[in-house]
């Protein structure tokens, strides 16, 4: 999905490129097998990869995610490859860090999908910047309800953009855009309340 591209058959209520930025959500990515390549849109390529030249074009892991912090990097490479294995939710949370020593902090969330024979063959996700937020570093896994249900929620949308990606159907396209983004901003509410109340707790006990 690439929302600076994305077809408009009549006006829309509201700037959908602009709550996209508002809620958080920085860009999208997929990954197939053959070859074992990602994809970045715009977004994701400047915040991930620090290079918009790459954007639309199929990197290795390593290129696709070459402004992440040096700290999170090895879980994460880690936890992707296991997945590249055995498929299912991927989620994951870490750092990037610019060119110019910006920090931001990713929330990372999509899915491998594998073949009626267990073969892993491509994947799908959304990047969100939550940077607001204080997240757990250490929690690439999934989340407990409401946001075990986000997550599913998240990744059927995933997978029905991509289906309708095969259709000359933007109207169709548009509204799973919107519910990304409805979701996108669920998921990083979720989030950012959830950070704050970790650092209630953690003041309490002070």
């Amino acid at each position: 999905m690439r929302p600076e591209v994305i077809d408009r058959p009549r006006a829309l209520p509201v700037d959908l490129t602009a709550a996209l930025s508002a809620s958080g959500v920085v860009g999208t990515w997929s990954w197939s097998a053959q070859p074992d390549r990602c994809i970045l849109d715009a977004g994701a390529a400047d915040v991930l990869a620090g290079d918009h030249a790459i954007a639309g074009l199929p990197v290795p892991f390593e290129r696709a995610k070459a402004r992440v912090h040096p700290d999170d990097l090895p879980k994460l490479s880690r936890h992707f490859k296991r997945l590249r294995r055995s498929g299912g939710l991927f989620v994951a949370e870490y750092r990037t860090v610019s060119a110019t020593g910006r920090v931001r902090r990713i929330l990372d969330r999509g899915r491998l999908v594998r073949s009626e024979a267990g073969t892993v063959l491509h994947g799908h996700g959304i990047i969100i910047d939550v940077t607001e937020g204080d997240l757990d570093l250490g929690a690439f896994s999934e989340r407990p309800d409401p946001a075990t249900i986000l997550d599913t929620a998240a990744a059927h949308a995933l997978a029905c953009r991509e289906s309708i990606d095969h259709l000359d159907n933007s109207e169709l396209r548009l509204l799973v855009d919107v519910l990304l983004l409805s979701l996108g901003q669920q998921i990083a509410a979720l989030s950012r309340g959830q950070a704050r109340g970790s650092a209630r707790g953690l003041g309490r006990g002070h």
